[in-house]
């Protein structure tokens, strides 16, 4: 059975694959426009200072969803983990009465 851990990392995975193959396609299409060198090398800095602010700013939202979700699958998990206390306990007591000689 999963816990939602392992769904978030893969979506985590999943998403820094898309960041990068979309960072690299726009490098691509910059190296291959026509333009001169300086206009090109001024170009490629802003992008990848803008693919850098929002890799930053998505890896923030991110890490902040997996948290969330980390923390009420810990929650729902700590309520089911009670309630199988509670009945293991019920169950115990109905066997030792059922067992006890009368």
């Amino acid at each position: 059975m999963s816990d939602g851990r392992d769904d978030a990392q893969d979506g985590l995975a999943i998403f820094g694959a898309m960041m990068l193959g979309a960072i690299l396609g726009g490098f691509a299409a910059l190296l291959l426009a026509p333009k001169p060198g300086d206009e090109l090398r001024e170009e490629i800095g802003k992008t990848a200072t803008g693919a850098k602010e929002k890799a930053e700013d998505l890896k923030e939202q991110m890490t902040a969803k997996y948290q969330d979700l980390t923390s009420r699958v810990d929650e729902h998990l700590q309520e089911h983990r009670e309630e199988a206390a509670e009945a293991a306990a019920d169950l115990g007591e109905e066997v030792e009465e059922q067992i006890e000689p009368n």
